[in-house]
């Protein structure tokens, strides 16, 4: 059965790159031969990915943070279609906020990625189908596999991905770092969210539309979500009154759903809509693609992942 590995030699401030001589090595002895091929610019991964498949390629794993992951199940995706059922993913987690990897208890590091492809088990996994206005004003389409999110988020995201140093210090000190320095300036600002079909008018801080439970390095935005129930958990932090480096701290343990700011909805189907001319950012997987008005669809039982 034909295994490819994409990696993102520049994940982890370019560590991915220069350890992948000896990750490949280790990879190899834990699951065996692979084809594989190195990104050289963002969303490489999902072009190298979708061209494996159609060559056959029947298991596929990313080496790379939490974006290297996404791009590569987009590839996996054949555009409103989910993976193949014949088709499996992997993932060895090096990057900066290694989200993904915590909501399936795998600790960190690479040789605790590597051993869990080598025994780990095959599970069913929903994903999330995300429509949302590019930086033309034309719709796109994308799939999110943790925890896709807008307003706050979405300006925190941007800030972290054009930092240097605070990513130095690692995936959790840059989000927190950058999420002070923006939540000084940040306004607040006013949608419409529907979900399954019942519409919210709110001034919000931050939403987060959740598969997975944590993002920004180790937020456990959404304690509750489960990664194969067919429904999001919709986490909405409120502007008002506005929130203080205080609590966003409540983030790192999960107690922030117990805020007067914060309120969980389920659902399968979510619309946001801005109520100001002002774009409100999304943050999908730790990447900043476009903005709102977007829709956010659960597509149940979508992937098969050994995890």
């Amino acid at each position: 059965m034909k295994t490819f590995v994409v990696v993102n030699p520049a994940a982890a401030g370019g560590k991915a790159g220069r350890h992948w001589p000896r990750i490949s090595r280790d990879l190899k002895n834990a699951i065996g031969d692979f084809d594989s091929a190195l990104t050289t610019k963002s969303g490489e991964a999902t072009s190298l990915v979708r061209d494996a498949v159609v060559d056959g390629a029947k298991t596929v794993i990313a080496v790379g943070g939490d974006g290297t992951i996404n791009e590569a199940i987009n590839g996996l995706c054949n555009g409103e279609n989910s993976p193949a059922s014949d088709v499996s993913f992997g993932f060895v987690m090096y990057g900066t906020g290694g989200d993904f990897r915590r909501s399936f208890d795998l600790p960190n590091g690479v040789h605790a990625g590597i051993e869990r492809l080598k025994s780990g088990r095959v599970q069913t996994i929903d994903l999330g189908r995300l429509r949302y206005t590019s930086a033309n004003g034309a719709q796109s389409l994308r799939w999110f596999n943790n925890i896709a999110s807008f307003g706050f988020s979405g300006e925190v995201v941007r800030a972290v991905n054009a930092a240097r140093f605070s990513k130095l210090l690692g995936g959790k000190f840059s989000f927190l770092w950058n999420s002070f320095l923006e939540l000084r300036k940040y306004q607040g600002c006013k949608v419409d969210i529907t979900v399954d079909g019942k519409t919210i008018p709110e001034n919000i801080c931050t939403v987060a539309v959740c598969n997975g439970r944590f993002f920004g390095g180790g937020m456990k935005m959404a304690p509750d979500a489960v990664l194969d129930d067919g429904s999001f958990d919709v986490v909405v932090v409120r502007q008002e009154p506005p929130l203080t480096i205080f609590d966003m701290r409540l983030l790192y343990s999960g107690t922030h759903l117990s805020h007067s700011n914060v309120s969980v909805y389920r659902g399968s189907r979510i619309e946001a809509k801005p109520l100001s001319n002002a774009p409100i950012y999304l943050d999908v997987e730790g990447e900043a693609p476009g903005s709102l008005p977007a829709t956010f669809e659960v597509v149940p039982r979508a992937l098969r992942i050994r995890c």
